[in-house]
């Protein structure tokens, strides 16, 4: 199995918005637990009151996030600004590294 670290997200959210949240992240749960991919997605109201201030911290230090790092995690929606991202052009780039 692949090496693991904890990751801690804090969002600043409304309780609709975190419920909402919660119900996505069970579903990737239960998405994993059955061994399926699935695209799952959280509609970002940026013009309303959805403003979440993303905060991320991980358990031990990891290589810092590059800009080809991100340009290669999105694998679709490039022109249209619905971004899909992947953790597998990463997953190869540190293993080629």
């Amino acid at each position: 199995m692949t090496d693991r670290v904890e990751m801690t997200v804090s969002l600043q959210v409304t309780p609709a918005q975190g419920l909402a949240l919660q119900a996505m992240f069970e579903h990737w749960n239960k998405l994993a637990s059955w061994g399926s991919s699935r695209r799952i997605a959280f509609f970002v109201d940026g013009d309303g009151n959805f403003k979440p201030k993303a905060k991320v911290q991980f358990s031990k230090n990891l290589p810092d996030l590059t800009e080809e790092m991100k340009s290669r995690s999105v694998v679709d929606g490039q022109n249209s600004g619905d971004l899909l991202f992947d953790f597998d052009p990463i997953a190869w780039m540190l293993h080629d590294d």
